[in-house]
């Protein structure tokens, strides 16, 4: 080290943890990482369509990928509120066909009670 310079004696610090971007279900309301969630967007040009990217264009809702929460926003119409547009029919059907692909989500399981934890 040269006279006159100075020691650099900066501690580096640990990287904040990356922020998560949450988002809700427009049936269950649950919130959610965006991830986690399927998108549906209605577009610019007033079709609705699956946003499996996360960046199309256009007002966008978000599902999650279990057939009850598609089978709620169906029959509460929360798609058509949430998106501020009617379903025509074709964009109805192309959901439908996206909600029959779907593998039906276990129930999530309780945890395990212990001795003496009874309820009254």
């Amino acid at each position: 080290m040269r006279v006159g310079q100075r020691q650099n004696t900066t501690v580096k610090t640990s990287a904040r943890p990356r922020r998560v971007p949450q988002r809700t279900c427009i049936a269950c309301r649950r919130v959610e990482g965006k991830r986690q969630l399927v998108r549906i967007v209605r577009t610019p040009a007033g079709t609705v369509a699956l946003d499996p990217t996360g960046r199309q264009n256009g007002r966008g809702a978000y599902l999650h990928a279990d057939p009850a929460c598609w089978d709620a926003a169906f029959k509460r119409k929360v798609i058509q509120h949430a998106l501020k547009t009617e379903l025509t029919d074709a964009d109805r059907l192309a959901l439908e066909a996206y909600r029959a692909s779907l593998a039906p989500q276990p129930e999530p399981a309780e945890p395990p009670r212990e001795e003496g934890d009874e309820q009254r």
